[in-house]
């Protein structure tokens, strides 16, 4: 493979996620930091973190520059799902990218006009988003009262589960798998902006 697909699959899989850190998140240090100690703690934990952060609001908020915004909780949560969404990125496409520079190519088994570095790019990608979308949804879901915030914690759940089985599709015989999985993950995050973009309406 040349250093053009190498660069190719890199930009693919996070330019994303480079994108939000130096738009949004690199601005503020308070971001950077959350960004960073949410690296720490994965999906198991995402409750414990959100008891966590509940309990550190008030001072995050007493230093945030909108101290009364009702979006404060989003925006923390979106940051801690940018840091998820680095970890799980970096730790599953690294070794991949690297391999990209050696001098085969490996075709993706369900769709062979794709390669398995753009493909894994791909995934890397919408995962990324997937996670600051999951954890965005989860703190709303965990703060709501009654069905509403239990039906977005099974969303997330749901969802997860969901999206990571449909990366099965890639290395099964199935013709076009790789590009149904893509379409199902379209398809979660869609839903997912959707659900976040409903609630950020109401707290207007």
């Amino acid at each position: 493979m040349t250093l053009y697909t190498f660069f190719g699959c890199l930009l693919t899989a996070y330019g994303p996620i480079l994108s939000i850190f130096f738009l949004f998140i690199a601005k503020n240090a308070q971001h950077v930091l959350l960004t960073v100690a949410s690296i720490a703690i994965q999906e198991l934990f995402r409750w414990l973190y959100f008891l966590l952060m509940q309990r550190a609001e008030p001072g995050l908020n007493m230093v945030t520059k909108y101290p009364r915004s009702p979006f404060n909780r989003i925006i923390f949560a979106f940051v801690a799902g940018y840091g998820y969404a680095l970890t799980t990125s970096l730790v599953s496409y690294v070794p991949i990218l690297v391999e990209s520079l050696g001098p085969g190519i490996l075709m993706v088994p369900s769709f062979p006009a794709a390669s398995t570095f753009f493909d894994a790019a791909v995934t890397t990608s919408f995962f990324s988003l997937l996670h600051m979308a999951w954890m965005v949804i989860a703190f709303d879901g965990f703060a709501a009262k009654k069905w509403v915030g239990s039906l977005k914690i099974g969303w997330v759940l749901a969802s997860h589960l969901g999206a990571s089985y449909s990366t099965l599709l890639n290395t099964s015989t199935i013709p076009f798998g790789c590009i149904y999985a893509m379409v199902i993950q379209i398809v979660f995050l869609l839903i997912s902006v959707a659900i976040i973009v409903a609630s950020l309406a109401k707290k207007r």
